[in-house]
């Protein structure tokens, strides 16, 4: 199989490696062990792992003189599923041309990062910080056909800072050296035994990751630095645990004031809007139901959720039960309007055409009457006068 030889990309994150190479190092993707070989000369023992057999074994010979460099054959990480280990760096000059099927397939092993370029990489980043020292680097280049937005955008998403170190024009091409490591947050969450971190949304306020805590799912929502409005983390979490005594929102597991987020169970399940169109009726008038009763717990304690009036996203359905999701606007009031609100998401031109057409039959004068007697008196006589018009 065909061995990738150094050139114009291995030299210029070679010049690097000087820099950064201490401790443990290990050289992915190793190749002709170049790297591996330059970070030998200042760390104290250096792995260089590769797919190619081939090339692990021409490495191997090439640092015979070198007792603290050692070559394995990997997939990746794949090697250190059953070997576990933790790097002050890794090195990796990645497959990253978009894929060019003219090209043979022994020498696209060694260039190509998938159809668009930035596959293996993505791979890579999906799995590397369970190898990376809490204050560990990863030493990485790439090309303008990766993608550099695509690139910074796959490094956001798995919670990592990075700077740029070099770049560098090449023919129809701009490479660029760029030194990695954890953000704070990866950081803060992996301390607490979360794993496998991954940005699933950026909000305006926030963002939200998922990961793995003892087997579980969970959630991450961490608010954002660049937004001057401080506390509302720390205000959700106060109320999601006050909420969670009533059976209201997600398990709450626990805040970092710290590091600005806090953690709860993560819920498997479907929003609203897609629920109201693929439920049958007797599902659909039970979890409404179950949104008007977490509702009226809600208006019975003095508080204000916001935006029940169209929970497109605050709402998920899971084994035929409502979760209420996003309490970052909760606040005391006298006149707190979630039944209210809800009623208006219910009622809108959308949702009686979908329930009239699961055989659920909502009379809009008797809705909104209702409506106007609940916002002038709130108990549970006026409220269970709403739910009797759910038929």
């Amino acid at each position: 199989m065909e061995i990738y030889e150094p050139r114009e990309d291995t030299f210029l994150i070679l010049k690097q490696i000087e820099h950064f190479a201490s401790g443990n190092v290990l050289d992915m993707g190793t190749g002709s062990g170049v790297l591996a070989i330059e970070a030998a000369q200042t760390a104290d023992n250096v792995i260089g792992v590769d797919i190619n057999k081939d090339a692990v074994e021409f490495a191997s010979e090439q640092a015979k003189d070198y007792p603290n460099v050692q070559f394995f054959h990997s997939d990746l990480f794949s090697y250190f599923k059953k070997n576990p280990m933790k790097f002050d760096l890794i090195i990796f000059n990645p497959p990253y041309l978009p894929e060019d099927k003219k090209e043979p397939k022994e020498s696209a092993l060694a260039t190509t990062g998938g159809k668009k370029g930035h596959e293996v990489l993505e791979r890579f980043f999906s799995e590397v910080s369970e190898y990376l020292m809490p204050y560990g680097r990863i030493l990485v280049i790439f090309s303008s056909l990766t993608g550099k937005d695509k690139t910074h955008e796959i490094l956001e998403e798995y919670a990592f800072d990075y700077q740029k170190l070099a770049e560098k024009e090449e023919f129809m091409e701009t490479l660029f050296v760029y030194i990695i490591e954890k953000s704070d947050l990866l950081r803060a969450v992996e301390w607490k035994g979360i794993k496998n971190v991954k940005k699933i949304a950026k909000g305006h306020r926030g963002f939200i990751f998922i990961g793995n805590l003892e087997g579980k799912k969970v959630v991450v929502k961490k608010q954002r630095d660049d937004k001057p409005v401080t506390g509302r983390i720390v205000n959700e979490a106060r109320w999601l645990k006050v909420l969670n005594r009533k059976g209201i929102g997600p398990k709450f597991l626990f805040l970092d004031v710290k590091n600005n987020y806090f953690c709860y169970e993560y819920v498997e399940g479907e929003f609203i809007p897609s629920f109201l169109e693929k439920a049958p009726k007797d599902e659909i008038k039970k979890v409404l139901k179950d949104v008007f009763e977490q509702c009226f717990k809600m208006d019975m304690m003095g508080i204000d959720k916001e935006e029940m009036h169209n929970p497109y996203k605050h709402v998920l359905v899971e084994d035929g039960k409502a979760v209420l999701l996003d309490f970052e606007r909760v606040h005391s009031t006298e006149k707190p309007k979630n039944v209210t609100q809800f009623m208006q998401y219910v009622g809108n031109k959308r949702n009686t055409k979908i329930l009239k057409e699961k055989g659920i039959k909502v009379d809009m004068r008797k809705w909104r009457a209702a409506a106007r007697r609940y916002k002038k008196e709130e108990n549970k006589e006026n409220f269970k006068k709403i739910l009797s018009l759910l038929s």
